[in-house]
């Protein structure tokens, strides 16, 4: 079928099965159609080079995928508190070395699955062992990927939950440091909320900075909304802040922002922004009922050269947190929600204490913090 965008007037093709009963919603008109079989010489001509919808649709996913790039090489959050090594390298180099073992107990689990499970698939997996720092100093590593059928180790996107026996986060996240660092602790932060926490709130006035240009202004933003799950985000910024930012991608790509919304391929977290002009406050944080970690000091969103304060707390209380961090800027108590967001849930464990098998015990919701930070394993009866 053929169809021409009532926006723009472009003209694009979308295969179907049926041209008869089949035509847009909204936003497009079918001006024509035809049927491979039949060999339209002349139509087929005519319409060769058209851009099909769907590969358009699969080209241009940089607004809605999710980037869960870890670097495990650069400003670690985890070090060893006794010797200060960076400890993400050394368990990730662990980590490929014990794929092999995971990769078969994973197929077990995902046969397993496929054939006999009625039940819905696990969200996420979560790998677990000991190893020693170069010191000798004994840690246990939680790594963290989203669940897929694929077990190939390059078709995961590890990144850490936490290091036991790392030095206290709260004393690695504070003083003066750069806005790079800043950034990538935050980025590593943020790989760790969306297991952990129920709701993620991301508040600042400025993403990027007004001396950027275009370019840099879209990967300042994009850096930060790609790994952000809008199901559980909130962002709070100036009033301006997400025109500037629609502005500078449609300057930057050949189809608009605007464009991209029409398809349905906008950022969920851009068309749900909340905006707010007395602040000057940045707080980044994640809150369960039981247990906040905020980081929050005088850094905007924006990586750089120049030097800023930093500083990370947990509090043990979201009432707390909520009456401290998030009622002064207007943003509603949401206690009564916290315990359904994530209910339907779970993870798979490959933890090496039980030779990596998947069927010992899974985890939810309600286990991952105990699991995570206190060390604390589910009950396996469940």
């Amino acid at each position: 079928m053929i169809g021409t965008c009532d926006k723009c007037a472009g003209i694009f093709k979308v295969n179907i099965v049926n041209p008869d009963y089949s035509g847009p919603s909204s936003g497009w008109e079918k001006t024509d159609f035809y049927i491979n079989s039949d060999n339209d010489e002349a139509k087929l001509l005519k319409y060769k080079d058209l851009p099909l919808l769907t590969d358009f649709i699969d080209k241009n996913t940089v607004l809605t995928e999710r980037n869960t790039d870890y670097d495990f090489y650069n400003h670690p959050l985890y070090i060893c508190d006794d010797c200060e090594e960076n400890l993400e390298i050394i368990s990730f180099e662990l980590l490929k070395s014990k794929w092999e073992v995971i990769a078969k107990k994973h197929w077990e689990f995902t046969n397993w699955s496929l054939s006999q499970s009625r039940g819905p698939a696990p969200n996420n997996i979560m790998i677990k062992f000991a190893f020693e720092c170069k010191c000798g100093k004994k840690h246990d590593a939680n790594f963290v990927s989203r669940y897929q059928e694929n077990n190939s180790f390059e078709a995961q996107a590890f990144s850490i939950v936490n290091i036991f026996g790392s030095r206290e986060l709260s004393d690695v996240i504070f003083g003066v440091y750069s806005k790079t660092t800043i950034m990538t602790w935050l980025y590593k932060l943020i790989a760790r909320w969306n297991f952990l926490y129920a709701k993620i709130y991301i508040i600042s006035p400025f993403v990027g900075h007004q001396f950027l240009k275009s370019q840099g202004k879209v990967d300042s933003w994009l850096n930060l909304l790609n790994r952000l799950n809008p199901e559980n985000t909130s962002m709070l910024v100036r009033n301006g802040q997400s025109k500037v930012f629609k502005e500078s991608f449609s300057k930057t790509n050949e189809i608009s922002y605007e464009q991209m919304e029409s398809f349905n391929l906008g950022s969920e977290l851009i068309g749900e922004l909340k905006n707010k002009n007395d602040f000057h406050a940045k707080i980044y944080c994640a809150i369960s009922n039981g247990r906040c970690e905020i980081m929050n000091g005088s850094s905007n969103l924006v990586e750089g050269k120049s030097y800023e304060v930093i500083n990370f707390d947990v509090i043990d209380s979201y009432t707390k947190t909520f009456e401290k961090f998030l009622k002064p800027l207007g943003i509603d108590n949401i206690s009564n929600d916290l315990s359904s967001l994530r209910s339907n849930e779970y993870s798979l464990i490959f933890d090496e204490n039980n030779s990596f098998n998947a069927f010992t015990y899974h985890l939810y919701p309600e286990d991952y913090i105990n699991f995570s930070i206190f060390n604390i394993n589910p009950n396996s009866s469940r």
